[in-house]
């Protein structure tokens, strides 16, 4: 059997945005592939889309996604559209469907389900006419019943921002945004002049790697096999479960279905040349796993985890993101992108920034704007309890310091007494 699809067709499109206007005689088709088992010349184009921009392609490689397909999260119906014009890729989408009682809500699959970056890819050229498409075939497709675009982990950089916005001034599909939250995601530039850390900084670390080398035979191993891949992947799970139990939620890899998707896209990863696993030994113990990710000329640091008890004053995670920063340069690469997060560790090298984007879209129908209320009700709830809560604990700590400052004053006082 082949894939899952389904085709629509409309005869024309236009913008009004006069650099990327769509003639009238320009068609659009979409296809909504059920799965991953796209036809030989289908599967070249995305992966020449996917490697043309590699910093997001690679959360729309075959290998990542197969993980979502493989085991999606409870009536969550994934599937992959791609954006042709007259038989032509010019771009694709992944996207997750999953249908509510009032309204159909749609994602980027991936976004903020384990994708640190995901977006729509299109041809050079395409971006803008391509997200106007996007939109224009949610609404067609749900616009009746109506819908919710949810996006998440988004770049600010993307065609998407433009095309909701152009909706709204243009009247044609009336949506409603919502922003929620942005994500800082650092990146070293290897072009850059002052892509290198700071003297002082380089000698310190030059410090903690004579330190390591005296406990042991260090060893770093790029791996190459899917079963010394995979037993990495175990250690790191073990690596981050303690150094996060007793912290909040834990590691995040204690969620048995995030352990599951990359128990299945490792190996795939690893077929395709897009995983960089680098296990530190020192003498025959594992201490430190990094867990990378690559596509073309960009490297990406997905997760990390070393041996705290061990380490001692080392300082071990430093030490593994320069070894995997150092095996990025030898293999060529052009860019170190630290992915989400601000940990304090990425910025002892001198990075740039990007963000990503939470926010929702909301269609004009009834069924998501009682959705769009019922989230601000939610979100007007959760800040108030916030500020409630800042404001107990501000008064609790002046009520603590002043009881301190008595309590000292008492301590003086006896002290006095006894002198």
């Amino acid at each position: 059997m082949g894939p899952s699809v389904t085709s629509i067709l409309i005869p024309a499109y236009r913008t009004t945005a006069a650099a990327t206007r769509v003639p009238a005689s320009r068609g659009w088709s979409f296809e909504v592939h059920g799965s991953l088992g796209l036809a030989p010349a289908d599967a070249s184009a995305v992966d020449a889309l996917i490697n043309s921009q590699p910093r997001v392609g690679v959360f729309l490689s075959k290998a990542w996604l197969s993980g979502f397909f493989a085991d999606p999260a409870p009536g969550l119906e994934p599937g992959l559209l791609l954006l042709r014009e007259h038989g032509v890729i010019r771009g694709v989408v992944p996207i997750g469907r999953r249908k509510m009682t009032t309204h159909t809500r749609v994602s980027l699959l991936g976004g903020g389900a384990g994708s640190d970056r995901i977006d729509l890819l299109a041809v050079p050229g395409c971006e803008p006419a391509c997200s106007d498409a996007f939109l224009n075939w949610l609404d067609g497709s749900y616009g009746s019943h109506g819908f919710v675009l949810e996006l998440r982990d988004v770049p600010g950089y993307s065609p998407l921002w433009g095309a909701v916005h152009r909706a709204g001034i243009e009247r044609n599909l009336r949506l409603a945004l919502e922003p929620a939250e942005t994500h800082t995601l650092p990146y070293l530039d290897f072009s850059a002049p002052e892509a290198m850390m700071t003297e002082a900084a380089s000698r310190s670390l030059q410090k903690h790697r004579r330190w390591l080398e005296r406990r042991g035979r260090v060893r770093i191993e790029v791996l190459k096999e899917a079963d010394e891949a995979l037993e990495a992947f175990e250690t790191l799970v073990r690596l981050l479960h303690d150094r996060w139990t007793g912290h909040g939620e834990g590691s995040v890899l204690d969620r048995p279905h995030l352990q599951r998707f990359h128990r299945h896209v490792i190996p795939l990863l690893l077929r395709e040349g897009r995983l960089r696993m680098i296990r530190v030994s020192a003498d025959l113990r594992t201490i430190a796993v990094f867990y990378g990710l690559t596509t073309a000329r960009w490297w990406g640091y997905y997760l990390a985890g070393y041996d705290r008890r061990w380490a001692g004053r080392i300082h071990l995670g430093w030490l593994t993101l320069a070894t995997a920063i150092d095996v990025a340069l030898q293999q060529g690469a052009e860019e170190f992108d630290f992915l989400k997060g601000v940990d304090r560790v990425k910025y002892l090298w001198p990075v740039r920034e990007r963000i990503t984007l939470d926010a929702t879209v909301y269609s004009r129908r009834s069924g998501p704007q009682l959705a769009r209320a019922t989230w601000a009700a939610r979100s007007a709830a959760v800040a108030l309890a916030r500020a409630a809560h800042n404001l107990f604990s501000i008064n609790g700590s002046r009520w603590s310091a002043r009881r301190s400052t008595s309590d000292n004053n008492d301590a003086d006082k006896n002290s006095n007494a006894e002198g």
